[in-house]
Protein backbone atom coordinates (compact mmCIF):
# COMPACT_ATOMS: atom_id res chain seq x y z
CA UNK A 1 0.00 0.00 0.00
CA UNK A 2 1.35 3.39 -1.01
CA UNK A 3 1.60 6.11 1.63
CA UNK A 4 1.29 9.85 1.10
CA UNK A 5 0.79 13.21 2.91
CA UNK A 6 4.19 13.06 4.60
CA UNK A 7 5.75 16.40 5.47
CA UNK A 8 9.45 16.91 4.55
CA UNK A 9 10.53 16.69 8.20
CA UNK A 10 8.51 13.47 8.59
CA UNK A 11 10.25 11.99 5.57
CA UNK A 12 13.58 12.92 7.13
CA UNK A 13 12.60 11.14 10.33
CA UNK A 14 11.64 8.02 8.39
CA UNK A 15 14.92 8.14 6.46
CA UNK A 16 16.82 8.25 9.76
CA UNK A 17 14.72 5.38 11.08
CA UNK A 18 15.52 3.34 7.95
CA UNK A 19 19.23 3.96 8.48
CA UNK A 20 19.27 3.17 12.19
CA UNK A 21 17.17 0.04 11.65
CA UNK A 22 19.68 -1.05 9.00
CA UNK A 23 22.56 -0.45 11.39
CA UNK A 24 20.81 -2.44 14.12
CA UNK A 25 20.20 -5.41 11.85
CA UNK A 26 23.76 -5.26 10.51
CA UNK A 27 25.21 -5.11 14.01
CA UNK A 28 23.39 -8.32 14.95
CA UNK A 29 24.37 -9.99 11.67
CA UNK A 30 28.02 -9.00 12.11
CA UNK A 31 28.03 -10.50 15.60
CA UNK A 32 26.43 -13.75 14.47
CA UNK A 33 28.61 -14.24 11.39
CA UNK A 34 31.71 -16.44 11.48
CA UNK A 35 33.96 -17.70 8.70
CA UNK A 36 33.12 -21.28 9.66
CA UNK A 37 29.41 -21.87 8.84
CA UNK A 38 29.14 -24.24 11.79
CA UNK A 39 29.93 -21.34 14.11
CA UNK A 40 27.28 -18.93 12.80
CA UNK A 41 25.00 -17.72 15.59
CA UNK A 42 21.43 -17.58 14.28
CA UNK A 43 19.61 -18.01 17.59
CA UNK A 44 17.29 -15.12 18.37
CA UNK A 45 17.87 -15.43 22.09
CA UNK A 46 21.67 -15.51 21.82
CA UNK A 47 21.75 -12.55 19.44
CA UNK A 48 19.44 -10.66 21.79
CA UNK A 49 21.65 -11.25 24.82
CA UNK A 50 24.77 -10.25 22.91
CA UNK A 51 23.57 -7.20 20.97
CA UNK A 52 20.44 -5.67 22.51
CA UNK A 53 22.07 -3.29 25.01
CA UNK A 54 24.74 -2.15 22.54
CA UNK A 55 22.18 -1.35 19.86
CA UNK A 56 19.95 0.53 22.32
CA UNK A 57 22.97 2.62 23.33
CA UNK A 58 24.07 3.30 19.75
CA UNK A 59 20.67 4.18 18.23
CA UNK A 60 17.48 6.06 19.00
CA UNK A 61 15.29 3.12 18.03
CA UNK A 62 12.45 1.92 20.23
CA UNK A 63 12.95 -1.38 22.04
CA UNK A 64 10.50 -3.04 19.66
CA UNK A 65 12.41 -1.84 16.61
CA UNK A 66 15.68 -3.10 18.09
CA UNK A 67 14.11 -6.52 18.59
CA UNK A 68 12.61 -6.51 15.10
CA UNK A 69 16.00 -5.67 13.56
CA UNK A 70 17.64 -8.47 15.52
CA UNK A 71 14.97 -10.94 14.39
CA UNK A 72 15.53 -9.88 10.78
CA UNK A 73 19.26 -10.57 11.19
CA UNK A 74 18.56 -13.95 12.82
CA UNK A 75 16.34 -14.97 9.89
CA UNK A 76 19.03 -13.95 7.39
CA UNK A 77 21.72 -15.88 9.27
CA UNK A 78 19.47 -18.93 9.53
CA UNK A 79 18.93 -18.79 5.77
CA UNK A 80 22.71 -18.82 5.32
CA UNK A 81 23.17 -21.96 7.44
CA UNK A 82 20.25 -23.60 5.66
CA UNK A 83 21.75 -22.90 2.24
CA UNK A 84 25.13 -24.21 3.33
CA UNK A 85 24.16 -27.34 5.26
CA UNK A 86 21.10 -28.39 3.27
CA UNK A 87 21.86 -27.28 -0.27
CA UNK A 88 25.65 -27.14 -0.24
CA UNK A 89 25.73 -23.59 -1.56
CA UNK A 90 28.41 -21.02 -0.83
CA UNK A 91 27.29 -18.24 1.48
CA UNK A 92 28.33 -14.73 2.44
CA UNK A 93 27.53 -12.49 5.38
CA UNK A 94 24.08 -10.85 5.14
CA UNK A 95 24.23 -7.18 4.20
CA UNK A 96 21.26 -4.93 4.88
CA UNK A 97 20.17 -1.85 2.97
CA UNK A 98 18.41 1.11 4.54
CA UNK A 99 15.10 0.52 2.78
CA UNK A 100 13.04 -1.54 5.22
CA UNK A 101 11.65 -1.18 8.75
CA UNK A 102 9.59 -3.86 10.48
CA UNK A 103 6.65 -2.65 12.59
CA UNK A 104 4.63 -4.56 15.17
CA UNK A 105 1.41 -3.76 17.01
CA UNK A 106 3.16 -1.27 19.28
CA UNK A 107 5.10 0.66 16.66
CA UNK A 108 2.33 1.11 14.07
CA UNK A 109 -1.24 2.28 14.62
CA UNK A 110 -3.80 1.57 11.91
CA UNK A 111 -6.71 3.92 11.28
CA UNK A 112 -9.33 3.87 8.54
CA UNK A 113 -7.56 6.33 6.24
CA UNK A 114 -4.09 6.74 7.75
CA UNK A 115 -1.51 5.15 10.02
CA UNK A 116 1.01 6.42 12.55
CA UNK A 117 4.55 5.05 12.54
CA UNK A 118 7.20 5.13 15.26
CA UNK A 119 10.47 6.77 14.28
CA UNK A 120 13.73 7.64 16.01
CA UNK A 121 11.96 10.74 17.37
CA UNK A 122 8.27 10.25 18.01
CA UNK A 123 5.63 9.26 15.47
CA UNK A 124 4.69 10.41 11.99
CA UNK A 125 1.30 10.18 10.29
CA UNK A 126 0.81 9.01 6.70
CA UNK A 127 -2.32 8.60 4.60
CA UNK A 128 -3.15 5.45 2.62
CA UNK A 129 -3.48 5.50 -1.15
CA UNK A 130 -6.18 2.97 -2.04
CA UNK A 131 -6.62 1.55 -5.55
CA UNK A 132 -9.51 3.04 -7.50
CA UNK A 133 -11.03 -0.38 -8.02
CA UNK A 134 -10.67 -2.84 -5.12
CA UNK A 135 -12.69 -5.63 -6.76
CA UNK A 136 -10.98 -9.01 -6.38
CA UNK A 137 -8.01 -7.44 -4.62
CA UNK A 138 -6.53 -8.06 -1.15
CA UNK A 139 -8.22 -4.82 -0.06
CA UNK A 140 -11.63 -6.31 -0.73
CA UNK A 141 -10.70 -9.60 0.92
CA UNK A 142 -8.98 -8.31 4.03
CA UNK A 143 -9.03 -4.53 4.55
CA UNK A 144 -12.77 -4.04 4.92
CA UNK A 145 -13.45 -7.49 6.37
CA UNK A 146 -14.00 -7.27 10.16
CA UNK A 147 -12.91 -10.91 10.55
CA UNK A 148 -9.33 -9.91 9.72
CA UNK A 149 -7.26 -7.80 12.11
CA UNK A 150 -4.30 -5.63 11.07
CA UNK A 151 -1.51 -6.59 13.45
CA UNK A 152 1.89 -5.65 11.94
CA UNK A 153 3.54 -4.23 8.84
CA UNK A 154 6.78 -3.70 6.95
CA UNK A 155 7.66 -0.25 5.63
CA UNK A 156 9.62 0.01 2.38
CA UNK A 157 10.96 2.95 0.41
CA UNK A 158 11.39 2.73 -3.35
CA UNK A 159 12.21 5.60 -5.70
CA UNK A 160 11.38 8.12 -3.00
CA UNK A 161 7.94 6.63 -2.30
CA UNK A 162 6.92 4.83 0.90
CA UNK A 163 4.98 1.56 0.80
CA UNK A 164 3.43 -0.27 3.75
CA UNK A 165 2.96 -4.03 3.54
CA UNK A 166 0.28 -4.83 6.12
CA UNK A 167 -0.07 -8.21 7.83
CA UNK A 168 -3.52 -9.46 8.84
CA UNK A 169 -4.50 -12.01 11.45
CA UNK A 170 -7.71 -13.98 11.78
CA UNK A 171 -8.81 -15.92 14.83
CA UNK A 172 -9.93 -19.51 14.12
CA UNK A 173 -13.65 -20.15 14.01
CA UNK A 174 -13.84 -21.90 17.37
CA UNK A 175 -16.53 -21.47 20.02
CA UNK A 176 -14.34 -21.37 23.13
CA UNK A 177 -17.44 -20.88 25.29
CA UNK A 178 -18.26 -24.54 24.68
CA UNK A 179 -14.85 -25.62 25.95
CA UNK A 180 -14.15 -26.23 29.62
CA UNK A 181 -12.75 -23.07 31.26
CA UNK A 182 -12.81 -21.40 27.84
CA UNK A 183 -9.55 -23.12 26.91
CA UNK A 184 -9.02 -25.02 23.68
CA UNK A 185 -7.43 -28.38 24.39
CA UNK A 186 -6.07 -31.22 22.29
CA UNK A 187 -2.88 -31.57 20.28
CA UNK A 188 -1.95 -34.54 18.10
CA UNK A 189 1.69 -34.82 17.12
CA UNK A 190 3.24 -35.66 13.73
CA UNK A 191 -0.02 -35.91 11.81
CA UNK A 192 0.29 -36.40 8.05
CA UNK A 193 3.75 -34.87 7.91
CA UNK A 194 3.05 -32.06 10.37
CA UNK A 195 4.64 -31.71 13.78
CA UNK A 196 1.23 -31.29 15.38
CA UNK A 197 -2.40 -30.42 14.74
CA UNK A 198 -4.50 -28.64 17.35
CA UNK A 199 -8.17 -29.12 18.14
CA UNK A 200 -8.78 -25.78 16.41
CA UNK A 201 -7.59 -27.26 13.13
CA UNK A 202 -4.25 -25.46 13.08
CA UNK A 203 -1.37 -27.44 11.55
CA UNK A 204 2.02 -26.70 13.09
CA UNK A 205 5.39 -27.06 11.39
CA UNK A 206 6.66 -29.60 8.91
CA UNK A 207 7.91 -32.88 10.37
CA UNK A 208 9.67 -33.87 7.16
CA UNK A 209 11.58 -30.58 7.13
CA UNK A 210 12.56 -30.96 10.80
CA UNK A 211 13.74 -34.54 10.24
CA UNK A 212 15.63 -33.47 7.14
CA UNK A 213 17.34 -30.73 9.11
CA UNK A 214 18.30 -33.22 11.84
CA UNK A 215 19.65 -35.68 9.26
CA UNK A 216 21.73 -32.92 7.65
CA UNK A 217 23.34 -32.06 10.99
CA UNK A 218 24.04 -35.73 11.73
CA UNK A 219 25.49 -36.25 8.25
CA UNK A 220 27.74 -33.23 8.67
CA UNK A 221 28.88 -34.44 12.09
CA UNK A 222 29.49 -37.96 10.76
CA UNK A 223 31.59 -36.69 7.85
CA UNK A 224 33.69 -34.61 10.23
CA UNK A 225 34.20 -37.58 12.53
CA UNK A 226 35.36 -39.71 9.61
CA UNK A 227 37.87 -37.03 8.67
CA UNK A 228 39.53 -37.44 12.05
CA UNK A 229 41.66 -34.31 11.81
CA UNK A 230 42.09 -31.80 14.62
CA UNK A 231 40.31 -29.02 12.64
CA UNK A 232 37.40 -31.42 12.06
CA UNK A 233 37.29 -32.23 15.78
CA UNK A 234 37.25 -28.53 16.66
CA UNK A 235 34.44 -27.96 14.17
CA UNK A 236 32.39 -30.74 15.79
CA UNK A 237 32.89 -29.09 19.17
CA UNK A 238 31.88 -25.70 17.82
CA UNK A 239 28.68 -27.16 16.36
CA UNK A 240 27.65 -28.12 19.89
CA UNK A 241 23.91 -27.92 20.29
CA UNK A 242 23.33 -26.05 17.03
CA UNK A 243 20.47 -28.34 16.02
CA UNK A 244 18.87 -28.01 19.45
CA UNK A 245 19.06 -24.22 19.26
CA UNK A 246 17.71 -24.22 15.71
CA UNK A 247 14.84 -26.54 16.70
CA UNK A 248 13.86 -24.26 19.57
CA UNK A 249 13.85 -21.18 17.33
CA UNK A 250 11.95 -23.08 14.61
CA UNK A 251 9.28 -24.56 16.88
CA UNK A 252 8.64 -21.75 19.36
CA UNK A 253 7.14 -19.11 17.03
CA UNK A 254 5.04 -21.71 15.23
CA UNK A 255 3.55 -22.96 18.47
CA UNK A 256 3.06 -19.41 19.73
CA UNK A 257 1.10 -18.52 16.60
CA UNK A 258 -1.04 -21.68 16.46
CA UNK A 259 -4.22 -19.75 17.11
CA UNK A 260 -3.91 -17.40 14.17
CA UNK A 261 -3.64 -17.30 10.39
CA UNK A 262 -1.97 -14.44 8.53
CA UNK A 263 -2.13 -12.64 5.22
CA UNK A 264 -0.46 -9.54 3.80
CA UNK A 265 -1.64 -6.51 1.79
Amino acid sequence: MKLTALEPEEQDLLDETFEQFRRAAQYAADYGWWGNPADIIDSNSKLHDATYEDVRDQTNLTANHVQAARSLAAEALDSCTELYFEEGQSISKPTFRGSVVVYDGRTVTFNDDHCTLSTTDGRVSAEYVFPEDTTDTPFETYWTNPEWERNSATLHKRDGTHYLHVNFQKEPETDVSAVENGTVLGVDFNVDGYLAVTSTGAFLGNADYLNHKRDEYERKRGNLQETGTRPAHLTIQSMGDRFGNWSEDYLHPRCARYRSRSSTV
